[in-house]
């Protein structure tokens, strides 16, 4: 009897000590089989240990569902207290009311200096709303094998808009008028258009919005720069106006199609692991420079909702999702930049030439800009750069048509 009765005691202080418990809810982007081990093996139990009083619940969801999922969870009141989300999300959530500022939570963190410039990402009408967690970068990826071939030297990648050019329809091979190997792989629609166009576009002096957030990518320099982009394709004809698929499981540069393209670091981390045949034939450079160098970059990061009900609870949770050593393992298991100073010692990226050289590249970096429409104004500008690249419309009109509509969204 004394047995049952201590057992029952056991039980009744464990379900106690568990009700007792405060919940953090988090929201991470992505489903990836290696962070959801590292979340689930290490960092949850770590962060669970040492504040024994809290709970940390996090959830995984695909990039693709997450905007429509954060939507409907804080219509009904229910939404996460720490969510992640791109850097070009700020400004529409600071809008909404979503997210609080996270300037009076920032000394709460671990050496905030160690982000650097990284943490200015998040800065929204002067204040702060974002600690950045993982990365990803652009850079010029060639395939050296070719360059040999085509006479050229693969320890000197181009480095002007000129040498690019000049590369390309070196190494382009033709079967019957047709492209059959491309200089250049670059896209010719979609997000990814934009992306590398806009690098083309800061590359010559340009920029996407004002101060007032005006629109001004239709400046002589924006019109420039997707004159050239243009000229890649339909008078160089060193890029296929219809873009490249891939062969198989092969994108066209570890194909063999495409000799050239602006790659990101999880893309040649997926080729190095699944064709380290073709993955020891690439080479990285940085862009090449009109009047300076440009690279996409872009930082998912944590966000902290303005409903969260336990803001200390809270607080603890975001300090330690951001620590160097989670930022560290985070990044290990995503294979990604850390936006952290110090993770550039970690054995993950100190022993991988390739992460390293996209780090080095991040001084080249620029992001998405923080407008509140950033997500529609994107939309348009793809949209009429499109029409471009086609050919349906010239350069100049396209821009003027895109500034157009975009200024109607302010």
């Amino acid at each position: 009897m004394k047995k049952l009765v201590l057992v029952i005691s056991i039980l009744s202080l464990l379900v106690f000590v568990g009700l007792g418990k405060t919940n953090v809810t988090v929201w991470f982007a992505g489903t990836s089989d290696q962070l959801t081990i590292a979340m689930d093996d290490e960092l949850i139990p770590a962060f669970e240990k040492a504040n024994p009083d809290l709970k940390l619940v996090v959830e995984y969801i695909p990039w693709g569902e997450l905007s429509t999922k954060l939507t409907t969870a804080f219509a009904g009141g229910i939404g996460p207290d720490i969510f992640m989300h791109g850097q070009a999300a700020i400004a529409g959530f600071v809008e909404n009311g979503v997210i609080r500022s996270i300037d009076d939570l920032i000394a709460r963190l671990e050496d905030p200096a160690d982000f650097g410039a990284a943490l200015d990402v998040g800065i929204y009408k002067g204040k702060n709303y974002f600690v950045p967690v993982f990365g990803s970068g652009r850079l010029l990826a060639y395939r050296a094998d070719f360059f040999e071939q085509s006479g050229l030297d693969p320890n000197e990648p181009p480095v002007t808009w000129e040498q690019l050019v000049t590369f390309a329809k070196a190494t382009t091979v033709y079967n019957s008028g047709r492209i059959v190997r491309a200089g250049l792989d670059i896209p010719v629609t979609g997000i990814d258009l934009q992306q590398v166009w806009t690098s083309f576009l800061i590359e010559n002096g340009g920029k996407l919005f004002d101060d007032e957030l005006n629109p001004v990518f239709n400046s002589p320099a924006g019109v420039e720069a997707l004159e050239y982009y243009v000229g890649l394709v339909r008078e160089a004809k060193v890029a296929s106006e219809f873009g490249l698929t891939p062969v198989g499981n092969l994108s066209p540069i570890a194909a063999g199609t495409a000799v050239m393209v602006f790659m990101n670091n999880e893309s040649l981390a997926a080729l190095k692991e699944y064709s380290p045949e073709s993955y020891s034939k690439i080479r990285l450079a940085f862009p090449p420079a009109r009047y300076t160098r440009a690279g996409f970059y872009s930082f998912a990061g944590f966000m902290v909702s303005s409903s969260t009900k336990n803001l200390e609870a809270t607080t603890k949770a975001l300090a330690f999702l951001t620590s160097k050593d989670s930022i560290v393992k985070i990044n290990k298991a995503l294979g990604s930049l850390p936006p952290r100073q110090s993770a550039a010692q970690a054995d993950f990226i100190a022993n991988d030439p390739d992460l390293k050289k996209f780090v080095e590249g991040a001084k080249y970096a620029y992001g998405n800009p923080n407008v509140p429409f950033w997500v529609q104004a994107r939309d348009i500008i793809s949209k009429y750069l499109e029409r471009a690249v086609m050919g349906a419309m010239n350069p100049k009109d396209a821009l003027d048509e895109a500034a157009k509509e975009v200024s109607k969204l302010k």
